[in-house]
């Protein structure tokens, strides 16, 4: 039987189309690997269309084109697993994967074990009204009149803007996931995403502002893109911070502005609540589930369903439907984000949050939309419940440690004096650990608003949504001078 397959269609790719016609020579495969002895088989079929532009000044400086088509194969025995993928999509190719991954776990395809596998169920397609999405994207043309549109009015709002730059990126992907459980699904995704980011100088002083903005599941996004919003509020935020103050470093009350504020929260305490981390036992949260890890006014979850936010999806990459999770209800924590290989190895069940990069990767469970839900009171009340703090308004970049411990730094801020905004401050960085700091979040506004990103961990970059109201920590490590 195996020489067989091996020989069979040997120069021909014929897994090129994604569809209902595959169901039989996907089913060989897993009932192959059933009869070798794993207990579970997985295959993930992907094509792939991306396309990322540069523009630096007032000239498009880097346009990067790429196409990909492969399969990642997984199976499982037990709790331990093999993965190999490969972008040879005839049947001995896929057939070699297989018996490579099988070997990982002491299997050998041939044996005499029964297979007890029952086939797949009928295609559960996702992607059937999404099939024009990628003709319907915008080409080439039109996404370097919209960056060349964006880095020309950034020149007109201010001279003193020495760089200005605007990038977009359009991913493209149709996948197929089929297992021996018998899941069978299809599905199309297409995110798009525009960076702009300037620095402005004036004599000795210099300042930098970013912002990104992102969707999924929406052909017209860069259409709609309001370009003089966006340019105005970045060269605004850029011009305040040009002739800031350093901060003073200490200990102080902190308000932190929605949207990207939201980034703290997930790279602090969200990977703390995927089961990824549950099995490096680096979570200090393993044994928290039903007990208080926050002040009872945070509640946060992590979903997949809200229209056409980034980390949104009709199914994972595993096949399951995508569900609300609620993480934290009023300071207790309720579940854990976790996808197939967690529940087999902590008892978690599946949330629809397995998640890769692509092919080449095994999924993980993996955040989507992230943030802490909203709260009764105004994004003004927190402030001036505040005599002396800072307002962090826009968060730059940061690390994360293994449990927890974090800092980021704040982009533009403003020190927060009797409970107004006061001048705005350079330099701060935001110091904690998500344990300690979780208690200290002790108000929320009414005013939740989320941010597209990217999100880098053991299943590759995947796009992600953080956000948050407007939050009051009661006391925050601030570095500065």
């Amino acid at each position: 039987m195996t020489n067989s397959l091996l020989t069979k269609q040997s120069e021909n790719l014929v897994f090129h189309t994604f569809d209902e016609t595959l169901k039989p020579q996907i089913e060989e495969l897993l009932s192959l690997g059933k009869s070798a002895g794993a207990d579970i088989v997985e295959i993930f079929l992907e094509k792939s269309d991306n396309l990322s532009l540069l523009a630096e000044q007032d000239d498009i400086s880097n346009v990067s084109p790429s196409f990909g088509i492969g399969a990642g194969i997984r199976v499982f025995l037990g709790t331990k697993d093999g993965f190999v993928s490969t972008n040879d999509l005839s049947k001995p190719g896929l057939l070699f994967a297989l018996s490579q991954a099988l070997g990982m776990l002491g299997l050998v395809i041939g044996s005499k074990n029964k297979s007890n596998f029952d086939g797949l169920n009928f295609l559960t397609d996702y992607g059937k009204d999404k099939n024009n999405w990628l003709e319907t994207s915008p080409d080439l043309n039109e996404s370097t009149i919209k960056l060349l549109e964006s880095t020309s009015l950034l020149s007109k709002k201010n001279n003193n803007l020495q760089v200005r730059r605007a990038s977009y990126s359009r991913n493209w992907q149709e996948v197929i996931v089929a297992a021996s459980d018998g899941v069978f699904a299809r599905d199309i995704r297409l995110h798009q995403t525009v960076g702009i980011n300037v620095i402005a100088i004036n004599k000795k002083n210099r300042s930098t502002s970013a912002r990104r903005y992102g969707s999924s599941g929406n052909p017209n996004d860069l259409r709609n893109w309001n370009i003089d919003q966006s340019v105005t509020e970045l060269n605004e935020s850029a011009q305040r911070m040009l002739h800031a103050e350093y901060v003073e470093a200490g200990q102080m009350p902190v308000v932190l502005a929605n949207k990207f504020g939201g980034v703290i929260f997930h790279e602090a305490c969200g990977h703390l609540l995927e089961t990824t981390q549950l099995e490096r036992g680096t979570s200090p949260f393993h044994d928290k589930v039903n007990k208080q890890i926050a002040h009872k006014s945070v509640s946060a979850v992590d979903e997949g369903l809200s229209n056409y936010a980034f980390g949104s999806l009709s199914m994972d990459d595993e096949g399951m439907e995508p569900q609300d999770t609620l993480l934290i209800e009023d300071g207790i924590l309720k579940t854990f984000i976790s996808d197939r290989a967690g529940q087999l190895r902590t008892g978690h069940q599946r949330t629809g949050s397995g998640r890769r990069q692509n092919f080449s990767f095994a999924a993980a469970s993996r955040m989507r939309n992230t943030y802490i839900k909203q709260g009764m009171f105004s994004p003004d009340h927190l402030i001036e419940s505040i005599d002396n703090g800072l307002y962090c308004k826009s968060m730059g970049g940061g690390s994360v440690g293994p449990t927890g411990q974090f800092n980021f730094s704040v982009e533009e801020g403003y020190l927060i004096r009797n409970g107004k905004l006061d001048k705005p401050v350079k330099g701060a960085t935001l110091i904690g650990e998500a344990k300690e700091i979780l208690p200290r979040i002790s108000m929320c506004a009414n005013d939740l608003d989320l941010a597209a990103g990217f999100c880098g961990s053991v299943s590759g970059s995947v796009n992600v949504t953080v956000g948050q109201p407007h939050i009051k920590v009661d006391s925050i490590t601030v570095g500065g001078r």
